[in-house]
């Protein structure tokens, strides 16, 4: 029986090689056993073998594997004769059968026999393999592991065999067979700390898992053992923590074996509660450590995906030991690389290549090492024949060594010295030569570590070219890992070196990308700026600059070679030898113990799954201080090394939405979490000196977001605030940190208004007052504030905070003190000035001594200082108001400003000074006179006896020892100041001392030369003793100069007084700006917040955690503005609250004030008050600046109120320079100013007959300018005061204005953008018929017949009365023109009833019993109604009132309300104008005939006509929301849904579809222009017709303008409500009839069509000619109507054939390319596209392998496009696409497979893997619901979604897997299902599908091909409904068209153009198909 299962194998194995000869494959080890005679041993092998495969007994095949086993000791020659005889198959026979044997023994000997037997057949295939790479190959190709795995299964299911099977097993996989018993063993260990001594006994026997594939197979069965045994499964345990810490190589293989996933899963499943504590058990504990080990090699999406649902639990709590391994896993970010471990290497061949390049080359690879080799180790060889000709190494110390073709001997590279542990770029540059420079540059992590000046290595003609990686040397024992390595043919310099650093190890393109540095991390960028900006002039960063900015590094046919793990095959059978073809298409191949890791780190799964906003969520969910450490923790490292993440974060504001989400958790931010965040943003907190900002955005949302760290503890405020001294002082970035990272940020601006603010503690305000004085020294931002400035804006601090007066000014005199410092303050403000501000009434002691500080800094940096203090009367002043607060700190300063010692002496008493001021010393005097007032009457303000004392004793020191002090008594004023001291001079015992000191300084000033002799004697006399002199007389000059200086100082004072009052005032508006402004990005944040947070689906990682959706209408417009879409609800966050708000205490007159943040702009001194104003230049706009596009300007801004509905929304409608935006919220006040339309006064803006309402956090509208289609100015209610605004997303924008004249200037903006946009592509009649209104600008009154408005309607008559166009969309052309729109409840496009019968089972369209008359009004279908009509007009017209025939009207606002109660947003709408209530129950809209009768036959009913719902949008009629109506008082029915008519059969699509129906019917088409003529037409006010209406429902009857009254106002308002309004009148002449000759559904020129005559469809005879080779994959239709097939892989421009898109998924390049006239103008990499669609020509959708939908504006412009290198530089001067990311769509969980979409309807449909097709919304770029063909009954590969489609007239979905083919409306409400398992043939699976596309057709087509070349056109119906059950509708087959006998091709692409089908093959054959004439 062996024999015949090996006749099989040997036919292959002789087919192979001749197929190795063939293509010239060495083929040497297959023949060699018959090239070679048989050796006696090779003989004893032959027989052996063979009597291996004869042997059935146990004995006696262990008898023969132990001689095999000896004779492969004694000559290994015999391991290759070993496998050319079978003998692998025969190891597997023996397993498989030894198995069955052993089943039913019960013997010991024999059990024993046959363990003894699967162990030595275990040890012989071990030796065969081990260490021959050609058995190996052998054994995998021929053999397999899969059988090996078969072979085993019984054994290890079978108790006595199991454990030996599997130790034999884990044995083969390591080679060593001391593992053979340890199961057998261990599992006899009672508990886990015996098992861990018991444990040691083994581990020297594990080594490095050679046999992977082993390995798997015995892993397959531990993973089922782990939830069975648990001896077993502690013993797996201890095996995995082992492997998992001895090598890298053994955890990538523990990874590649898949182990994570069933461990994972049993972790999570089991529960902490077994242990019976709140601690983890051992075993649990050993388990956690495993996975953490694996999880930091990477997991898989579903593992990842698993791990992160685990983390919040059902009660939304966060579960620590899965934050933990969460944490774990993020730490570490291993990109995907291939291990190699001793005797290993990777070949890579180098196709046509056969020399080095000519013009040098560049090496490049990312490796890491996990030690050092014992010996050198070859880590790459370029070769070209046998030996390389550039090979680099590893030495044993870690350093690199070189060698070449040029120079044998191996240069050792000393400084070339390589990290352990860690990833490490390693660079190799070599010129052909370089007449200056050497010729090889070697570069470690982007840096120049060596260089040699080799002579190149010479060309040589030879063959079998390759690059080899690693080290096939037996005895090796290097353990290392490679992430990439490159092979250039051109030398890069030293700049492009340290770009593709940048890059980092996960970086795996090919360098094409237009934008590379969007790969870099916020480390590299910032390590790149610092290289820039501190590069000197002699170095040329020219080339990094072009890289930054242009992207692309090199042509891509200048990569010559390049390895990656995605391009290595582990174990091929044979080498590749033909080089034909790409090199990205040759793998490279692998011998040795090599493994690849192809997981992704977590950071980028991460992104797969949800991106950051999974970690905000996270974070938000944080209830303790350690849970948010260990979530910020995993945020920061998601972000640190992902480009990915760090992309998102920025674009959906994820920053500054972690602040707010951070504010509200301040108490729970420890120290770690703080260092974390901060380390994150770039501080260093174990190198200081290494701190930098390495991300602005996040440090300025963060960082400077001072209330959330207001909010911390006083350790955590104190930290934060001392971060700016470690990046302004104490990092030697410092210049860099203030330059390029903080200078614009306002920072001061910000600790200031902290400062002000009562947010920081007493206990923290010196470190903020520090923190101010640390940036403000270092940062120019003091002098140039961020934000529009205000030239001379001051902080406001009341007199209850001298405290922080004080410390504020001590900061700013430590600033001042800094000469640099000074002369920017000095030229920015008034100096002078500013210190007089500070000398107020109530002037403390510690702030006069502050000012005297900044006097002092001021005479010693200014020489002009004191003159200008002189002419402000300052010395005045300070004599005046510093006396009164004198004390003894005061005196020290005012001595200190007197005096400084003499240069370069050192500060002691003894050490001469020069006098300084010698104007403070009349100051100190008056203090000295002023103590003496206080010892005579205590009462009186100055300083104290003591201090009295302290001033005589310093004056008189000061005397005797300062030779220029005593010259200062020369001045007489001075000298008087003294004299007036001694004339007060009290007696007393007490004061003894005073006097004495008095009277000894008189005498010393008295004694000299230096006073005059009057004042001389005046002295002398006062001091003689026991007399005391009257008070000195003042002559009249003196008497008149003390007047004068009084006066002076008086108007001094004044003017003072008004410059303070002027800047407090000043500042206290600029503050209560930033106060607001505050609270505006308050609410922003609370408002991005709860975007990120809430944002979810059913799909989400956390279901339980995202609200319930409810639905509304959504505003998007399908065709002819049919609203049928629905939207979730998103609720509007609650604006957020302030903690505490910065409020000003105190008022103007009490405040002191500190000068901060002054600009450039400074005034003269002496300029009056006027000059000091606060220069106002705020911006007015500053609110709204952030809402604005990145580069966009305000251009103009109106105040409107946005219309929908019965509701108006106040805000503003802003027109930027590139687009168009609406605020809700917001409106400008009379002076401009944004602010809240809730603090608007009331009477400012009023809509009249609308309910205005506020919604704090409704997202700004915005669209490009060049997306306006057309606009139509509106009436709204009666006033022309409107305007509605048309968009390509198909939404629509009504306003109303303050006034006709704004908005005549926003029809002119308009009207000037539409035509500076006008495109030449296709539209559809109803575009261009929107375009002419809005050029036109109709003014909305009579009609020019020969304005473009008026041609628009003939037109559309045209298209009508030919048939081009439907009742519907006719009527809905109609409605437009008229002024009726669906986004104003009081002018909502009307329709007609066209049905009366709403009883039959069936409804018989041929009838016309069943329709309505149409030639009647409502009012006038039956007799009795007549007649009230006739009497009501008569009796009106007898009184002499205007008369009319009803009180009511056919459309108003409640009728439309009354018809949408059920839909949202009009349930609320109509609770509205009830008065916030619903009516009475049977009032409302519950049944349609019911509501017929009341419309046309109930004499006290109404006169209602129809809205487009009826025929569009069937969910209008179902209570989905389940809302209680209350229960009818007629039926005692609960009133749900709408009761439909029983033809209906309860299902309101086919309510709809069958309306639709007779809309479109012969009688309808017959009659419609007389209904026509009654709403819009010659009838409108006929008497005759019995069609007049209230007058106020007519256009022109009344203007609310000039009502004055406002009850009267109200009222007519009301009436307006209430009657409706009538449409503007279209035609004054009876309207034409319609053509109803021929077909009726198909125009009048088209005969026939396929939905009326498929059968008549016939192919062409001979195929459409294609220019490519391979399958059809897409069918385009040009402009002029030619079918345009492309390949896979390619799209075109859907209306420019030559430009596109493509991209290719087989090669797994990853990239997306735009191309223009078949020349490539983009590539953007790392997107792995699989399909895309145009959704119109500015928008791309594409999916992707990574489960992500992608949403790209395509932009044109002139464009030069460019390669940075000689000869390769391609200019254009056409418009070219380029491509930009708009949105990142997420809700697949698999690759996405098809994609379709729809700008008709802004949607998108995606099908994936995964067996959803997920609908997404384009316009607001979200998910918004998913079809699912998944079935748990069903395999996977079955409901995968291969194929969708849309309709773009309907709306409906078509999606399609191998078994289901689905049918939905736009809503994803189910329509039909067909099985394709039971109704198509395996072989036929359907390949394509495509709808039938017409305006309107009765008979939906949809056509679907197969994989055996037919086609089958189905429709679908509810025509086999069974009586009495709901509709079910079902596929109907209308015709098959079959392939030709000759062809099975099968169908890959459908293309409907017209009543043509064009098909394309797998042949690359395209066929028509078409009916003929």
């Amino acid at each position: 029986m062996l024999r015949s299962l090996l006749t099989p194998l040997r036919n292959i194995r002789e087919l192979t090689r001749e197929t190795a000869h063939a293509q010239g494959v060495d083929t040497e080890y297959i023949h060699e056993a018959q090239v070679r005679p048989m050796s006696p041993c090779t003989v004893q092998m032959k027989d052996a073998v063979e009597q291996l495969k004869a042997a059935e007994l146990v004995a006696d095949r262990i008898t023969i594997l132990r001689r095999i086993y000896e004779l492969m000791n004694e000559n290994r020659h015999l391991l290759g004769v070993f496998c050319e005889l079978d003998g692998f198959l025969a190891f597997v026979h023996i397993l498989s059968t030894i198995s069955s044997t052993s089943a039913g023994l019960s013997s010991s000997c024999h059990v024993q026999d046959i363990l003894e037997c699967i162990q030595l057949a275990f040890m012989v295939a071990s030796k065969a393999l081990d260490g021959h790479e050609d058995n190996i190959d052998f054994f995998e190709e021929f053999v397999g592991y899969d059988v090996l795995s078969d072979a085993c299964g019984v054994s290890l299911d079978h108790p006595p065999t199991s454990e030996k099977m599997l130790g034999c097993l884990l044995s083969l996989s390591f080679h060593n067979f001391g593992l053979v018993d340890m199961f057998s063993t261990l599992v006899l260990c009672q508990d886990l700390a015996d098992l861990d001594v018991r444990f040691l006994e083994y581990t020297p026997s594990f080594g490095t898992i050679h046999l992977p594939h082993v390995f798997r197979v015995a892993w397959d069965f531990m993973a089922r053992s782990l939830a069975t045994s648990g001896p077993m499964r502690l013993v797996i345990y201890k095996i995995l923590e082992h492997l998992t810490q001895s090598s890298h190589y053994n955890l990538a293989v523990l990874d590649e074996a898949n182990v994570l996933p069933p461990l994972f899963s049993h972790f999570a499943s089991s529960s902490m509660e077994i242990s019976g504590s709140d601690s983890p058990s051992p075993e649990r504990r050993l388990l956690s450590k495993i996975l953490k080990r694996l999880f930091e090699i990477g997991a898989s999406t579903q593992d990842v995906r698993k791990l992160l649902q685990c983390a919040v639990k059902e009660t939304g709590e966060l579960d620590g030991e899965m934050i933990e391994l969460l944490r774990t896993g993020m730490k570490c970010h291993w990109p995907p690389h291939i291990s190699l471990q001793g005797s290993s290497a990777i070949t890579k061949w180098m196709g046509d290549a056969k020399a080095l390049p000519a013009a040098g080359f560049t090496l490049s690879m990312w490796a890491w090492f996990e030690g050092m080799p014992l010996e050198t180790h070859s880590l790459l060889g370029i070769s070209f024949w046998i030996d390389p000709t550039v090979q680099l190494s590893i030495t044993a110390i870690g350093t690199l060594a070189i060698t070449t073709k040029a120079r044998q001997e191996a240069a050792i590279l000393s400084k070339s010295k390589i990290p352990i542990a860690r990833w490490t770029h390693i660079a190799v540059v070599h010129y052909p030569s370089r007449s200056s420079n050497p010729t090889i540059r070697i570069f470690i992590d982007g840096h120049l570590t060596d260089s040699l000046d080799w002579p190149y290595p010479a060309s040589e003609i030879t063959g079998g070219d390759r690059l080899i990686l690693g080290d096939m040397t037996p005895g090796r024992a290097l353990s290392w890992c490679l992430a990439s390595c490159y092979l250039l043919s051109t030398p890069f310099d030293d700049n492009l070196i340290k770009f593709m650093y940048g890059l980092g190890p996960q970086y795996r393109g090919n360098f094409q990308d237009y934008n590379l540095a969007r790969f870099f991390t916020y480390e590299v960028s910032t390590s790149l700026n610092m290289h820039l900006l501190g590069s000197t002039s002699g170095r040329d960063t020219s080339s990094l600059k072009r890289a930054i900015q242009e992207g692309t590094l090199v042509s891509d046919n200048f990569i010559m070679l390049k390895v990656v793990p995605g391009d290595t095959k582990v174990y091929p059978w044979l080498e590749p030898c033909s080089s034909s073809g790409s090199q990205s298409d040759i793998d490279a191949n692998c011998r040795g113990n090599v493994c690849v890791v192809s997981r992704q780190p977590f950071d980028v799964t991460l992104w797969k799954i949800g991106g950051v906003r999974l970690v905000l969520c996270l974070v938000h969910q944080a209830q303790t201080q350690h849970e948010l450490s260990r979530t910020i923790s995993i945020l920061c490292d998601s972000l640190r090394n992902s480009w990915q993440n760090s992309e998102e974060m920025e674009k959906i504001a994820g920053y500054d939405a972690l602040a707010n989400i951070l504010r509200s958790k301040g108490s729970l931010i420890n120290m770690t979490s703080f260092e974390t965040l901060f380390e994150f943003l770039g501080l260093s907190f174990r190198s200081p000196d290494n701190s930098t900002v390495t991300n602005t955005i996040a440090y300025r949302a963060i960082a400077l977001d001072l209330e959330l760290w207001s909010s911390t503890s006083l350790t955590i405020q104190q930290a934060h605030l001392e971060h700016f001294s470690f990046l302004l002082r104490a990092s030697r970035h410092r210049r860099f940190n203030a330059k390029a990272c903080l200078s614009k940020l306002g920072i001061v601006r910000k600790l200031v208004f902290a400062l002000q603010s009562t947010w920081y503690p007493a206990e923290t305000v010196p470190h903020l007052v520090n923190a101010i004085v640390v940036t403000g020294r270092y940062l120019p931002c003091l002098l140039q504030p961020s934000d529009p400035p205000s030239p001379r804006s001051s902080v406001l601090l009341t007199v209850n905070q001298h405290e922080r007066v004080k410390q504020l000014l001590d900061a700013v005199i430590s600033l001042l003190r800094v000469p640099s410092m000074y002369a920017r303050v000095s030229e920015s403000v008034p100096l002078t000035r500013v210190v007089l501000l500070w000398v107020t009434e109530d002037l403390s002691p510690s702030v006069a001594c502050q000012v005297l500080s900044v006097i002092g800094i001021g005479l010693t940096c200014s020489s002009s200082f004191a003159k200008k203090f002189e002419l402000l009367s300052g010395w005045s002043l300070l004599r005046k108001r510093l006396p009164p607060v004198w004390n003894e700190e005061l005196q020290r300063a005012a001595v200190e400003l007197l005096l400084q010692p003499a240069a370069g002496a050192s500060p002691s008493r003894n050490t001469s000074k020069s006098v300084r001021c010698p104007q403070i010393l009349p100051v100190i005097l008056v203090a000295l006179r002023h103590g003496l007032l206080v010892c005579c009457d205590a009462r009186n303000p100055g300083p104290s006896r003591s201090v009295t004392e302290s001033i005589l004793d310093d004056l008189i020191d000061l005397y005797k020892t300062e030779p220029a002090f005593s010259q200062l008594f020369k001045s007489q004023s001075t000298t008087e100041v003294l004299i007036n001291c001694l004339s007060i001079l009290p007696a007393g015992s007490e004061i003894v001392k005073i006097s004495a000191q008095l009277t000894q300084l008189a005498l010393l000033v008295a004694s000299g030369n230096r006073v005059s002799h009057h004042q001389k004697q005046q002295i002398v006399g006062l001091t003689k003793p026991g007399r005391k002199a009257p008070g000195p007389s003042h002559n009249s000059l003196s008497s008149t100069l003390a007047v004068m200086r009084e006066e002076t100082l008086r108007k001094a004072i004044i003017c003072l007084d008004q410059w303070r009052n002027i800047i407090i005032a000043s500042e206290k508006e600029r503050y209560q700006k930033m106060v607001v402004d505050l609270r505006e990005r308050r609410r922003r944040l609370g408002s991005i917040s709860a975007g990120i947070l809430k944002a979810g689906s059913e799909q989400d990682v956390w279901p339980h955690l995202v609200p319930e959706r409810t639905w509304r209408l959504d505003e998007t417009e399908g065709p002819y503005r049919m609203r049928i879409k629905l939207e979730p609800v998103v609720e509007a966050p609650l604006e957020t609250r302030p903690r505490q708000s910065p409020t000003i205490v105190g008022d103007s007159e009490t405040s002191s004030t500190v000068q901060s943040e002054p600009t450039a702009d400074s005034a003269a001194d002496d300029d009056g008050p006027q000059a000091l104003a606060e220069d106002t230049t705020e911006d007015k706009h500053r609110r709204v600046r952030h809402e604005l596009e990145p580069g966009d300007v305000i251009e103009a801004v109106n105040t409107v109120a946005r219309v929908s509905g019965v509701d108006s929304w106040p805000g503003l409608l802003i027109f930027g320079k590139s687009h168009l935006y609406m605020l809700e919220g917001l409106v400008e006040d009379e002076s401009g100013e944004v602010i809240n339309a809730a603090d608007a006064p009331k009477d400012m803006f009023f809509v009249p007959g609308s309910t205005s309402r506020l919604r704090s956090s409704q997202p700004a509208l915005r669209w490009k300018l060049a997306h306006i289609v057309g606009f139509s100015n509106r009436t709204f209610l009666f006033r022309d005061i409107a305007l509605e605004v048309l968009f390509k997303d198909s939404r629509t924008l009504l306003v109303v204005f303050l006034s006709v004249s704004q908005r005549h200037d926003a029809s002119q903006r308009l009207q000037t953008i539409i035509l500076h946009h006008t495109s030449q592509e296709r539209q559809s009649a109803f575009s261009l018929i929107l375009r002419d209104m809005s050029i036109a600008l109709p003014g909305g009154k009579a009609l020019n017949p020969n304005t473009p408005h008026e041609k628009a309607l003939a037109t559309a008559q045209q298209q009508w009365q030919n048939r081009t166009i439907s009742n519907y969309a006719y009527i809905s052309i109609l409605n437009q023109l008229s002024g009726r729109t669906p986004n104003d409840a009081t002018q909502y496009p009307i329709f007609p009833w066209v049905l009366q019968d709403y009883t039959s089972e069936t409804l018989d369209l041929s009838s016309p019993d069943s329709f309505r008359d149409l030639t009647k009004p409502m009012g006038a279908l039956t007799e009795a109604r007549r007649e009230v009509a006739e009497s009501r007009y008569h009796n009106l017209e007898s009184i002499g009132e205007k008369p009319f025939h009803y009180g009511t009207h056919f459309s108003s606002s409640m009728i439309v309300c009354h018809y949408l109660i059920r839909l949202a947003p009009f349930t609320s709408m109509f609770k509205t104008l009830q008065g916030g209530d619903w009516d009475l129950p049977d009032r409302l809209f519950s049944d349609i005939a019911r509501t017929y009768r009341s419309a046309s036959q109930d004499v006290r009913g109404d006169v209602r006509e129809l809205i487009p719902e009826f025929f569009s949008c069937p969910e209008f009629l179902e209570n989905s929301s389940r809302l209680d109506f209350g229960v009818s008082h007629s039926t005692g029915e609960q009133i749900d849904d709408v009761k439909l008519p029983p033809w209906a059969k309860d299902d309101p699509l086919l309510f709809v579809t069958l309306h639709r129906h007779a809309l479109e019917s012969h009688y309808v088409s017959e009659n419609l222009p007389a209904w026509i003529d009654l709403i819009w037409g010659c009838k409108q006010r006929d008497v005759e017709s019995l069609n007049v209406f209230h007058p106020l429902s007519y256009e022109g009857a009344i203007d609310l303008d000039k009502i004055t009254d406002p009850v009267e106002r109200e009222a007519t308002i009301g009436i307006i409500h209430n009657f409706g309004q009538t449409p503007r009148k279209l035609f004054n002449s009876p309207h034409p009839a319609r053509n109803l000759s021929g077909t009726l559904s198909l125009p009048v020129k088209v005969k026939r069509g396929i939905c009326e005559d498929a059968l008549a469809l016939a192919k062409d005879a001979h195929p459409l000619k294609v220019g490519f080779d391979g399958p059809v994959a897409h069918i385009t239709i040009d402009s002029s109507g030619k079918a345009c097939p492309t390949s896979h892989g390619e799209l075109p421009h859907p209306f420019r054939n030559d430009d596109g898109v493509r991209w290719d998924h087989s090669r797994n390049s990853g990239i997306l390319q735009a191309f223009s006239r078949g020349t490539v103008v983009q590539t953007i990499e790392s997107v792995h596209p699989t399909c895309a669609t145009f959704a119109d020509p500015d928008t791309l959708v594409t999916g992707s392998t990574d489960s992500i939908v992608r949403v790209w504006h395509v932009s044109y412009g002139h464009s030069s496009v460019g390669s940075s290198f000689k000869h390769n530089v391609i200019h254009r001067k056409r418009r070219e696409s380029v491509l930009s990311l708009a949105y990142l769509l997420r809700g697949h969980s698999g690759p996405v497979l098809c994609i379709q979409a729809s700008r008709t309807w802004s949607v998108a449909i995606s099908g994936s893997s995964d067996g959803s097709a997920v609908l997404w919304d384009l316009n607001r770029g979200t998910y918004v619901r998913s079809i699912w063909h998944a079935d748990g009954n069903i395999p996977s590969e079955n409901t995968s979604v291969r194929l969708v489609a849309i309709n773009e007239s309907t709306g409906y979905i078509a999606t399609c897997s191998a078994c289901f083919l689905w049918l939905h409306t736009i809503t994803a409400r189910s329509i039909a299902k067909l099985d394709l398992l039971s109704t198509c043939h395996p072989t036929s699976q359907v390949s394509s599908i495509a709808f039938h596309e017409r305006e309107y057709s009765q008979l939906g087509i949809l056509a679907v091909g197969d994989g055996q070349g037919s086609v089958t056109l189905y429709t679908w119906n509810a025509d086999g409904t069974p009586d009495g059950t709901k509709a079910q509708w079902e596929f109907v087959k209308v015709r098959c068209l079959l392939p030709e006998l000759d062809s099975s091709a099968a169908v890959t692409a459908l293309k409907f153009s017209g009543e043509t089908l064009w098909v394309g093959h797998t042949s690359g054959n395209v066929f028509r198909w078409a009916i003929p004439d």
